[in-house]
Formats: C-alpha cells, structure tokens, sequence
C-alpha cells in the first residue's frame, strides 16, 4: 500500500473515534431523507486516545470488539473511519492547474516542504479548493490531507482483527465541518467553525463550502463554582485565530461564528463570543441541518459521525 490510503466508498456506516467515547452511526436514505438506523456509542478504554492523538492503536481493539458486540453481529457494512484531528495534518497548497490524479503524482516532488515526514512514508488524499487569495493565472489550491502511514496500517490492522471493513479514513475535525455547514452551503464570504468541548476544540475556517483552515485547539475549558465554566481562555483563542485569519487572508470577510460540540450550545459562550469579536454567532444542530430525527436519549457529541457517514451524499 502507497500514499493512497485515504480511499472511499458508498456507505452509510460511520464511526468517530473521541478519547471518551467512539461513536457509531449507520443511516439509511439519501438527502432527499435520512433516517438514524442506528447509533451506539461505547467506552474508549482511557489510553487508546489522549489529547485528540492516537496514543496506543492497540489499545483500540477491545473497543472495537465490543462495538461489534453491540451491533449484534458485527460490523455489516463498510465503516468510514474518524481518526483523532491532530493525527492528520491539513494544508492547503498552491499548484498549476492539472487533473487530480496528475496532482497527487507532483506532490511527491515537494511534499517535506509541507509535512514533516517524507511522502512515501505518508497516506495522502487531495482535493480541489476554492480559496479566497487571488491566484496567479494557471495555478489552483488544493487541499492536502496527510497521515504517517504506519498509523493508517495499524489502524487497518486493528479494524480487520475486530472483523470490520474500512471504506474510508478522514479526520474528525474535517467530519465535523461538514456536517456542521450541511448539504448546501448558505455561506457566501468567510465563517468560522467552532466545536468547543472541554479540553479539545476544532476551528475550521469556511469559505463557500470549503474549510480552508484547521486547528487543534487544547486549552482546557475550567468549571467555576456552581457548574458555570470559564469560556475567557477560549474566546482569547478564538480571537487570535480570527486575527491570524485577517492577516493571512487579506481578501476574506468573515462575518459569522458558528457554534457547536457540547459547550457550543451554552449562550454564555455565544454571549462572550459576541462581545469579544463583535461578529454574528450561529449555534449549530447537525440533526436539524441533514434532516434527522433528533434522538432523545443525548445529541452532543456527534457531529463527527454523522459528517463521515453523509460524506459520500456530496
């Protein structure tokens, strides 16, 4: 196996690996109508995952194995894999314009200018971008995601041992995002998506209907006296991303925040959000964006399962 092990295939089985919890979704139906056949989520186990990094790969297989338990036979389908955010690097790059194919092909030739490790010791996907910096003529962005591919083979061991099929590997925060945005983009200049949990938040920058910038935020979100949390340490966070954003991106307006995971429904958030930045805050529920009868044993924590199981619905 090459660099090309980010590979796809139609299926509605999805499954998110959280350092608390994986989650397992399967849905039926296409986007005229989607149904939740099912949804289960079972213990990680403590050491497989930490800090939104794969820390012990093997340490995944009781869990998957008790999954499978759960689903009263085993994995059916082919699953859509969510890998921990920080295990896979994104960066979107300018190329001649060429087909994709012939693309991932030239990005061998300059691919350690970009990641940390040489190609082919990678698993490598690309795709087409829009991007709001103006380009030369003749040239594209394309947006490069890239994993150690001694981690996608381990991680391809472990599936097959607990007897599932992987039809496709992709990070969490890239899941989350789209699964946030929906199947049609309302959005016309810059947004930013934010998936606030309590030590881990993704910030993904939007454009149309592409995300064009990920980060990893670990700041840990502290608890007050009587549950109430202190959002300061992440709103700063956020502001210096924003700043970031409008120097990086001279020619993009971003004009919206757009709220999810489990703290994104907080209005303190949405509040502090709103005065620091002064910026529009939209708070985010994937099951109303896709459709979905919104299940009444706990919705937070999802979006990732369900942005890898409506992936291939695009």
């Amino acid at each position: 196996m090459g660099a090309s092990a980010f590979f796809k295939s139609q299926n509605r089985a999805a499954l998110a690996l959280h350092e608390d919890y994986l989650r397992y979704v399967e849905l039926d139906g296409d986007l005229s109508g989607l149904k939740m056949r099912r949804k289960v989520q079972t213990a990680t186990g403590g050491t497989a995952i930490r800090k939104d990094s794969l820390s012990d790969v093997g340490a995944l297989l009781p869990a998957f194995e008790n999954l499978g338990g759960s689903l009263g036979g085993g994995f059916k389908a082919p699953v859509t894999l969510g890998v921990p955010s920080r295990d896979i690097l994104i960066r979107v790059i300018e190329m001649p314009e060429m087909e994709m194919e012939d693309a991932k092909e030239a990005l061998k030739w300059d691919f350690e200018k970009f990641f940390p490790y040489a190609y082919t010791d990678a698993a490598v996907d690309i795709a087409r971008v829009d991007n709001p910096v103006n380009l030369d003529p003749g040239k594209m962005s394309v947006l490069v995601a890239a994993c150690r591919l001694r981690t996608v083979e381990s991680l391809m061991r472990v599936a097959s041992s607990a007897g599932m099929d992987l039809a496709g590997i992709e990070p969490l925060n890239v899941a989350m995002f789209r699964a946030g945005l929906g199947p049609v983009s309302a959005y016309a200049e810059g947004y930013l998506s934010i998936f606030a949990e309590k030590e881990v938040t993704q910030l993904v920058l939007g454009y149309k209907d592409n995300g064009i910038l990920y980060r990893t935020s670990l700041i840990d979100i502290p608890t007050l006296g009587e549950g109430e949390r202190d959002y300061a340490p992440l709103v700063r966070e956020i502001g210096n991303t924003l700043t970031f954003v409008k120097n990086q991106y001279r020619e993009l307006v971003v004009d919206l925040l757009m709220l999810g995971g489990g703290y994104g429904k907080d209005s303190r958030l949405q509040e502090a959000l709103e005065a620091a930045t002064g910026l529009k805050t939209l708070k985010m529920n994937v099951w109303e964006t896709w459709g979905i009868a919104e299940p009444d044993d706990g919705n937070s924590g999802w979006e990732a399962a369900i942005g890898l199981a409506v992936r291939d619905l695009l």
